[in-house]
Parts: structure tokens; sequence; C-alpha cells
């Protein structure tokens, strides 16, 4: 009896391990530039401030976006008996968010549905495009009552990566910890 717990622990195991995690996927598809923080201005001026950072080893992204007073909170998933990667949210304003990903001709696509705390319904899909490992650009397509994607987008905005910024002392520490010349 042992020996077959012993073995379906191993097959269990095993399976576990082959399953791909989010961190996996990104890398498979080569949309790992995205990780990080990035900075866009659109015409009116309107700063929008955008991040994604790994959680779970790996297994998860942390998304927070920052337009104005505007703040958003989401996570995005690989869920493996679906193949399919999801994103929950919540907002600021009171509003909730789902949606997931896949990719098309252009880059990857995030397609959201957001319920506002009134009540109603907005859809969208936004296509990231990478032009390098420093910029992207952003097409926000609103979703028609056909279900499918507008044939030209609302908004489109260029991000570029912003500069980690390094904790104030980091210069004075690291100057203070070079060695000195023999001599």
């Amino acid at each position: 009896m042992s020996l077959v717990i012993a073995t379906l622990l191993v097959v269990y195991a095993i399976h576990a391990d082959a399953q791909e995690n989010l961190g996996d996927l990104i890398s498979e598809y080569g949309y790992d530039w995205i990780i990080g923080k990035w900075a866009a201005t659109d015409d009116d001026g309107r700063k929008y401030i955008l991040g994604y950072k790994w959680l779970l080893d790996k297994h998860a992204l942390a998304v927070d976006v920052k337009i104005g007073d505007f703040k958003y909170h989401s996570m995005i998933m690989f869920v493996p008996s679906r193949e399919e990667v999801v994103q929950i949210g919540a907002d600021n304003t009171g509003g909730t968010w789902k949606g997931s990903w896949d990719e098309d001709y252009e880059g990857t696509v995030s397609r959201t549905e957001c319920l506002k705390a009134d009540g109603t319904t907005e859809k969208m899909e936004r296509v990231y495009i990478k032009i390098d490992n420093n910029s992207f650009k952003l097409k926000e397509y609103a979703i028609e009552e056909s279900g499918y994607r507008a044939s030209r987008p609302s908004r489109e905005l260029n991000f570029k990566r912003r500069k980690v910024e390094q904790p104030k002392g980091t210069k004075q520490a690291a100057k203070k910890q070079k060695p000195k010349k023999n001599g």
C-alpha cells in the first residue's frame, strides 16, 4: 500500500513540475520585455505610469497603473487547466476588472471588462506593440456591441521604460566602499 502511495506522489509531483507557469509562458513567447516600470504622456499632457512586477515565483504578475488621481491594481495569472492567461483587478473609483490575455499579428492583447461602481460596464482591448526593450506602443480599442473591437483605436500611447530609482545615499555608500589604491 505504501508503495502505491509513494508512486502516486511521484507521478503527481512530476505532473505538477511539468505544468508551465506564467513566467515560462511569457518568456517562451518573448514578452518578458514588458516586466518593469513604464511612463507615457498623452497629447493633453496627462501622465500614465504603468508597472509589471513578478509575484509568487513567476506564477503571477502584479500590475499597477496611475493616471492622474486614478489608480488601478491587478494580478495576471496563467490557468493551466484552461490554458488561459487571466487578469483580475480593482481601481480606486470602486470599479472591478476582469480580463484575459492573448496575442494577435501586432503584439500581445489584453481584453478587459470593467464593472464600474454605478453598475455600468466598459469593455476594451489594449494592444501592446514592442518597439524595442525600452519602449512600446499601446493601442486602446473600444469593444463594440457586436463583441469585436472598433476598427480604429480610441487612444495610442508611446511608453518608455522608467529608470530604476536608486535609494538615497546609494552613491555615497558606493564611494565609501571603493577600495583604496595602494601606493
